[in-house]
């Protein structure tokens, strides 16, 4: 607004003449010269125009909205996001996504087409990432609460589908991720741990698979390692230092994310088994100690999982349990109890505790506790012969822990190996316990 100046008479004052809403002002400037008049023009336009300015802003802002629509537009049409059929494998082929196993993968994509399932079902007309809101991310929650899963379970569908969405958020123009949203469910510890076996239980399921050499060496291994079932199926001869009765690999499990090396003295038990599988013979390093069932599991993991299950069922160890708040039968035995097995015989045989942690990657005291699960039976046993013995507390389910040098070097070879200026105070009384053994 710039409004127009006069005189009425030539030589006399200046007046102002501007318009409001469409009505006429004139104002008298009292100036009779015009420099003097314009400077008081624009002392009295001054709030008009500092209007007239903020709505040019205005204007020009949605103008420029309309201008970034536009071009959002042309570039969806000249190079448009993948459609949700699509975002698999773009998921698979992007860079910023996490690098887990094959295993993990087909896990991840099991979860992911329960999605895209659902949507198709729910909202048949959602063709993009984008599309896909809030309440819909609500509404397949409520759907995964109510299908009677563990909060792990429901926790895992949650947290994929918001891995995808961060990981696609610039190839898919998203501009928020409706999971953030979604709160994970509260875990609940006793849930799904594993059962321990007891001495007799072992027996049974060592008993049962008497005619399998192949599973009844990979029970023992696993009973008296600590490992898990991956790293004992897919154990080389290379991890195995005869010498020093030590076992020496990487978990699988945290080989990826940390690459720590574990060391496992190797136990009577453990040792016969490997002494028979070589047989005395000049054996491959890169070789696998159980080369059939390695073989089988690198096809097809489930495959050692179904006869690891059928032989607990021979042996009378029902492995799964109904429960009125799961859809499905949870897993209370499986290989994994023989790692509980472990850590409990390994514990009632004198093991020092941060030793035991250290082989079976336990970094807390909680964790330990878990797997130390002492059942009525192994408890009764061990009270008796505390009471007729006196001595070192010993697992019937194998022979006993040795003290013999061999041992007891090895146990301290693998505590020097994993002591750190943080452990060096808890190694130091490992070491001490030891030289009385």
């Amino acid at each position: 607004m710039k409004g127009y100046l006069y005189q009425r008479a030539s030589g006399g004052k200046w007046y102002l003449r501007y318009s409001v809403d469409g009505k006429r002002v004139i104002v008298c400037t009292n100036k009779t010269a015009k420099k003097d008049a314009e400077e008081e023009r624009d002392k009295i336009l001054e709030p008009f125009q500092m209007s007239d300015k903020a709505e040019v802003l205005r204007t020009f802002t949605a103008r420029l909205a309309d201008v970034e629509t536009q071009i959002e537009r042309l570039n969806q049409e000249k190079t448009p996001p993948p459609k949700i059929p699509e975002v698999w494998q773009q998921f698979l082929d992007s860079p910023l996504r996490p690098d887990p196993g094959d295993s993990t993968l087909r896990v991840y994509r099991f979860k992911w087409n329960r999605f895209v399932d659902w949507l198709s079902v729910n909202h048949a007309g959602v063709a993009y990432l984008s599309e896909v809101t809030p309440a819909m991310a609500a509404q397949y929650a409520k759907k995964l609460a109510t299908a009677k899963m563990s909060a792990s379970t429901f926790n895992q569908h949650r947290n994929l589908l918001r891995m995808v969405w961060r990981v696609l958020a610039d190839d898919c123009r998203l501009s928020s991720n409706p999971w953030d949203k979604i709160h994970p469910r509260k875990l609940t510890p006793l849930a799904t741990r594993k059962r321990a076996l007891t001495p007799v239980q072992f027996e049974n399921l060592i008993a049962a698979v008497n005619n399998d050499q192949d599973l009844k060496d990979l029970f023992t291994l696993l009973a008296w390692t600590g490992l898990r079932l991956a790293d004992a199926v897919l154990m080389q001869w290379g991890a195995v230092d005869f010498s020093h009765r030590v076992i020496t690999l990487a978990p699988i499990k945290t080989a990826r994310r940390q690459g720590k090396m574990v060391h496992i003295p190797i136990f009577p038990a453990a040792l016969d088994v490997l002494n028979q599988r070589q047989s005395g013979k000049v054996f491959d390093p890169q070789g696998f100690v159980f080369p059939k069932l390695a073989a089988v599991y690198r096809h097809d993991a489930t495959i050692i999982s179904k006869a690891i299950s059928d032989a607990f069922d021979k042996a009378g160890i029902k492995t799964t349990e109904k429960r009125a708040e799961r859809s499905r039968a949870v897993v209370v035995y499986g290989a994994h109890s023989l790692r509980h097995f472990f850590v409990t015989a390994a514990t009632s045989a004198g093991m020092p505790a941060a030793m035991i942690k250290s082989i079976t990657g336990h970094a807390t005291d909680s964790m330990l506790e878990h797997y130390q699960q002492i059942g009525v039976e192994l408890a009764a046993d061990l009270a008796g012969r505390i009471q007729g013995a006196g001595t070192a507390l010993l697992v019937e389910a194998a022979s006993a822990a040795p003290n013999d040098s061999g041992t007891i070097l090895a146990r301290i070879r693998a505590i020097a190996e994993a002591m750190t200026p943080n452990t060096w105070k808890g190694a130091r009384e490992e070491l001490l316990v030891l030289t009385k053994s």
